[in-house]
């Protein structure tokens, strides 16, 4: 093996981790939920020997919780040699996701070989860079979570089961379709004779492994089953078997070695499996069957309409919104190449082309997208994300047709692309370094919300209108824009997917339904996933959808979150407004610290009605009955965060300011009187009060607020 053969897995391995590990600070609404929660408690499980408890859930999940205690017990092991501090919640996410990042990662790596024995090494270098940098596949790389693993361990498992079947064909996978295979048709297949070898079965058995890692991940994987069955047949009827006998002789014997090595890995991994595997098994089964047999609790959405199931369709079109445009390009390039060859080439053609291995290989691939996305189908409950183990084949069948239609595979003979090419070596470098820096550049552009990431030939409004948008990603910077106002950090923040927001959120945040109640929060946020579906619509259509967001979270071209402020209840109205864009609402008033702190508390609100053109200064004056001054305050109303020419039209702004009051006031009445004007020529705003005057001994455009009451010390 040379340096440079060593090397490229590595840097292979880097290309596709970087991007996993690089996280944004946002969390799903699966992990804020479920996730995180459930590798604590495995980990507890597995601390007091409990193993029955780290059946947490029937998909049933596990690698995605062994990986998790890994980035756990990573993080405990740093912390304990003083590295970490251990206390950096959004260092603990990523350090939790790492593992995940670092398996998916590896797993493009095991696949290159499989994949350059298969097609050769221009296809597997060219479909493991598409691989590692889907923005759809790196996107669930990065979250604790199960379809990433699930995609990874199926797609290895059926590229070593292929690898398994072909290892004794010793035709390179390039040569011409045309050339005559009749002398390897000849040789019986039999999975026990000289055919079948013993790379052949070390490859049934890392096939069974992966498949064993895929059964534990998630319930969809038990497509492998018959899918490997389709396989193993597929092969036997190339290599001339036709009798059912025989097909049962060849076939049962391998299903069974396969089937019994993946229950060996399913039930060593899973501590549950330990003590019942059978019930452990019936569960997912069970589970499976009532998770995907009714629709979404949360309903659905699908091309503008509120659905519980989106039908047939759904899963074509959210995958064609979510691959990358050069995918989509190498499969049509692919089916237009498989249509000119086949025109001109007929029944022959294609009869020859079936009958090797890169022929076997591309068909099961096909099988394998088409089948595994009509078994999706079916089911009522339908996320894009339930089609991802298909997309690693559509990236392996893209570098097919962009390689083939460069080296004209389906037309001409063409050289070996397992040996290095000798034509304009310097020019080949350039090309992989254009890809290469192209797919990085990519994702950079998306990163970190490759979640958010739709086909750009296509559009970011089009996918909003046609698929589910919104897994949580966005709620981030939601709190951080609440937390950037000056009452933001005052009161939690009403939202639908309080657990995903929470972490962020400088007091937390609160049920959706706080946002009708006076006074529990001050900002309530609309989350596009919830405006989809349709989900508790009387909180769209209601309270929130009266009014103006006052910040809208948009992420790649797509309005994400809509941020909205509650008016702050009003203890006593009094409504006046100051020039043409401030608005005075109610206010309320503490005078109980008179005596012993001198001074009185009066508390504003307002409301902007535009954005002012100037930072206006506010005073507020304590008269006496014979109209002289005891007690005075000049500050901004917003205080010294919020001027006034940072408030716009619609936005609610508490003035809480302490006016000292002379401590030894005599007992009687006094007068507030509060007034707007410029500090650098101290003009006042116009006042315009519809109930009450102005207060003639505060001067002009001064309103009397309220009046309170000193009584006798004594």
């Amino acid at each position: 093996m040379t340096f440079r053969s060593r090397l490229l897995p590595l840097l292979l391995f880097l290309f596709a981790l970087v991007p996993r590990t690089t996280t944004g600070r946002f969390l799903t609404i699966d992990e804020a939920y479920h996730w995180f929660d459930r590798v604590n408690a495995f980990i507890t499980a597995l601390h007091h020997h409990d193993y029955a408890a780290t059946n947490l859930i029937g998909h049933p999940g596990v690698t995605t919780l062994w990986l998790g205690t890994l980035g756990v017990w990573l993080e405990q092991a740093l912390t304990a040699a003083r590295l970490i501090a251990g206390t950096d919640a959004d260092l603990h996410r990523a350090l939790v996701r790492l593992p995940i990042a670092i398996a998916t990662s590896l797993c493009i790596v095991i696949a290159l070989p499989l994949m350059r024995r298969l097609l050769g090494l221009s296809v597997a270098c060219l479909a493991a860079l598409l691989w590692a940098a889907e923005p759809f596949i790196v996107a669930h790389s990065q979250l604790l979570h199960l379809d990433a693993l699930l995609t990874s361990f199926m797609t290895i498992s059926l590229l070593a089961l292929l690898v398994a079947v072909t290892a004794g064909v010793a035709q390179p996978p390039n040569l011409p379709v045309e050339r005559d295979l009749s002398i390897q048709r000849t040789l019986r297949f039999s999975l026990f004779g000289t055919w079948f070898s013993t790379f052949g079965y070390q490859m049934l058995a890392l096939s069974a492994v992966f498949a064993g890692l895929a059964f534990l991940t998630k319930s969809p994987a038990v497509f492998l089953l018959p899918m490997t069955g389709l396989v193993l047949l597929a092969a036997c009827w190339q290599h001339g078997q036709r009798t059912i006998a025989g097909l049962v002789r060849d076939i049962a014997p391998i299903v069974l070695i396969w089937l019994l090595l993946a229950m060996g890995v399913w039930i060593l991994l899973w501590p549950a499996a330990w003590l019942n595997p059978l019930g452990m098994l019936r569960g997912v089964f069970s589970q499976a069957q009532a998770d995907g047999g009714s629709p979404h609790g949360w309903g659905n959405y699908f091309l503008g309409h509120a659905v519980s199931d989106p039908g047939p369709l759904f899963y074509p079109v959210a995958i064609i919104l979510r691959l990358a445009p050069w995918t989509l390009l190498g499969l049509l390039i692919l089916i237009g190449l498989f249509g000119v060859r086949l025109r001109q080439g007929g029944k022959i053609w294609l009869k020859n082309m079936l009958a090797q291995p890169l022929g076997l290989t591309l068909l099961m691939l096909a099988c394998f997208v088409l089948l595994f996305g009509l078994m999706m189908s079916i089911p009522p409950k339908k996320f894009d994300r339930y089609a991802l183990p298909i997309v690693p084949a559509l990236d392996i069948l893209a570098a097919v047709g962009i390689v083939q239609a460069i080296r004209g595979w389906f037309g001409r003979p063409a050289a070996s692309s397992n040996t290095p090419s000798t034509r304009r070596p310097a020019l080949l470098r350039v090309a992989w370094a254009v890809v290469i820096g192209g797919l990085a550049l990519n994702l950079a552009w998306f990163h970190p919300y490759e979640l958010a990431y739709f086909n750009p030939l296509i559009g970011a409004k089009v996918a909003a209108w046609a698929v589910p948008v919104g897994w949580g990603e966005g709620y981030e910077q939601v709190a951080e824009y609440v937390a950037s106002q000056p009452n933001g950090a005052d009161r939690p923040i009403a939202a639908l997917y309080e657990p995903a927001l929470n972490p962020f959120a400088p007091a937390g945040a609160a049920p959706m339904d706080w946002a009708y109640q006076p006074g529990r929060v001050d900002y309530a946020v609309l989350y596009i996933d919830q405006i989809q579906r349709g989900f508790k619509p009387q909180l769209v259509t209601g309270l929130l959808g009266k009014v103006t967001p006052v910040h809208t979270v948009t992420i790649h071209g797509i309005d994400y979150a809509y941020v909205y402020q509650i008016a702050p209840p009003i203890v006593q109205q009094r409504e006046a407004t100051f020039g043409d864009t401030i608005q005075l609402r109610g206010y309320d008033l503490d005078t109980t610290q008179i005596r012993s702190g001198g001074f009185i508390t009066v508390t504003l609100e307002w409301q902007g009605l535009g954005t002012p053109p100037a930072d206006y200064a506010m005073f507020v004056h304590v008269l006496a009955a014979d109209g002289s001054r005891v007690g005075q305050a000049d500050v901004p109303p917003g205080g010294p965060r919020w001027p006034t020419s940072r408030w716009a039209s619609g936005r609610y702004i508490t003035t809480i300011q302490r006016v000292p009051v002379q401590a030894d006031a005599p007992p009687g009445t006094y007068r507030i009187a509060i007034g707007l004007y410029q500090p650098t020529d101290f003009q006042r705003l116009p006042l315009h009060a519809p109930l009450g005057a102005p207060d003639p001994d505060a001067g002009p455009d001064a309103l009397e607020l309220a009046t309170f009451v000193i009584a006798d010390s004594r």
